[in-house]
């Protein structure tokens, strides 16, 4: 049970942490050479740069982030698996974004969702 909690305290804490780090919009770092396995892991250094470019972006160009952040990280990635995996994923989290956020704007007039 303290696992579980452990981990939602680590997932809180990132949450924060790429809140602060894009209420400062400061651009993310980007990832040393060498820091990536090419093994397309869960954790992957370029999973986590794109991801903080998508916060920063979603900032600056609410419009057309996703566009922007595969120019920004396409020709970094040196894997052409990891590249792919890292598209992918930042794909499907701007479309879960993209969800979120439609289901916010479909209020009813007495302030239910529809």
């Amino acid at each position: 049970m303290s696992i579980a909690v452990n981990n939602g305290l680590s997932i809180i804490r990132r949450c924060t942490q790429r809140f602060l780090g894009s209420y400062n919009m400061r651009p993310p770092i980007e990832p040393d050479p060498g820091m990536c396995c090419q093994e397309g892991c869960e954790s992957c250094v370029w999973l986590v740069y794109a991801q903080e470019l998508l916060d920063y972006f979603r900032s600056k160009y609410p419009t057309d982030t996703l566009k922007r952040v595969k120019e920004e990280i396409g020709d970094k990635i040196e894997s052409p698996s990891v590249k792919e995996y890292v598209m992918m994923e930042i794909s499907m989290t701007e479309k879960r974004y993209r969800d979120m956020a439609s289901i916010g704007i479909k209020k009813t007039k007495s302030g239910e969702r529809k």
